[in-house]
């Protein structure tokens, strides 16, 4: 399977071109965990989103008790695109873990050449972020 079929996987990329999604998919940096290793840590500069190919990730605060974990065809660190910020958790491979990483750099070069997709990508984290806030407010 491409990089850019992995893409089609994620709601985030859905309403991109085979084009889009194809020049997206070369900017994607490969990233494998084992169980246990560690991608980053709570504090860490936020720089990169991370698509969830494959496996698990456990993430951990020292805020929070349990662990929360993501698994395959989930997202972590989309604001990274567009903030400079720290990493709220640490996150580490919960069983051997396959990883794309879109670092902030990369996506604005992408966004420069395809606006109109940096946009949709933008308004789909945008609608991710909102989701999740309302489910916040209402536990």
């Amino acid at each position: 399977m491409s990089a850019a079929d992995d893409l089609k996987r994620f709601a985030l990329f859905a309403d991109l071109g085979e084009g889009e999604r194809e020049e997206l998919a070369s900017l994607l940096e490969e990233r494998d965990l084992s169980t246990g290793e560690t991608l980053f840590d709570e504090g860490d500069d936020a720089d990169a989103l991370l698509l969830v190919l494959e496996g698990r990730l456990e993430l951990r605060s020292r805020r929070r008790a349990e662990p929360l974990s993501i698994g395959a065809g989930e997202v972590l660190g989309g604001l990274a695109l567009f903030a400079v910020g720290c990493r709220e958790v640490s996150a580490v491979g919960g069983e051997p873990t396959a990883l794309r990483l879109l670092r902030r750099e990369d996506f604005l070069r992408f966004a420069e050449d395809q606006p109109r997709a940096a946009f949709r990508i933008a308004a789909a984290l945008v609608a991710d972020v909102a989701q999740h806030a309302r489910a916040a407010v209402s536990e």
